[in-house]
């Protein structure tokens, strides 16, 4: 008798897995899944659209414009007095990220933008700013101020806001753009 009580046992627990097989695929359970799933999902996307930095606006100089669709955030020696340090901002309508990620210099990192602008950001008076459109065929090179800059974010490692630079009644360049980045290199030496 023993063994078919055994047998019995089993036959309950055969009985009891395929019950909760049938609840686990009943419609409730289901669509409870279904949101669980979906839920993650969109909590990993924001997360990941949240983390990503972002950048928006157009470049123009003669018959060049460049449409901002990348940014990217690095702090580095101030060109004119290396005792400081400024943040550069890199605006470019192509991703050269992967590349000023691995520079090792910051004039390594000025060097991977061929299409778009760079912008010294610090609490100096004079700000540098460059303009490079068509593969670099059309540059512009010229100063601004922090006017230039309207933040919404002003921190260490991450800065948010809006740049305008208007240097056409001087037959320069013209930089708007919108920008949300994060600190992605930092450069102990310009060259």
């Amino acid at each position: 008798m023993p063994n078919q009580s055994l047998s019995n046992k089993i036959e309950q627990d055969r009985g009891a897995l395929d019950d909760s097989r049938k609840a686990a695929h009943a419609p409730g359970m289901m669509s409870l899944r279904n949101v669980l799933v979906v839920s993650a999902m969109w909590l990993a996307t924001s997360a990941l659209a949240l983390a990503g930095d972002s950048a928006s606006g157009t470049i123009t100089f003669k018959t060049g414009k460049c449409a901002v669709k990348y940014g990217w955030l690095v702090r580095g020696p101030d060109e004119m007095d290396p005792s400081k340090t400024v943040l550069r901002i890199y605006l470019s309508s192509v991703d050269v990220g992967a590349k000023i990620k691995a520079c090792k210099t910051l004039s390594c990192a000025d060097n991977a933008l061929k299409d778009g602008a760079m912008v010294d950001f610090s609490d100096g008076h004079h700000l540098a700013y460059a303009v490079r459109l068509n593969g670099e065929r059309l540059q512009y090179s010229g100063g601004t101020n922090g006017e230039a800059f309207t933040l919404t974010t002003n921190e260490p490692k991450h800065v948010a806001g809006k740049l305008h630079i208007d240097d056409t009644a001087a037959d320069g360049a013209k930089a708007d753009a919108t920008f949300d980045l994060t600190l992605v290199n930092t450069f102990a030496s310009v060259r």
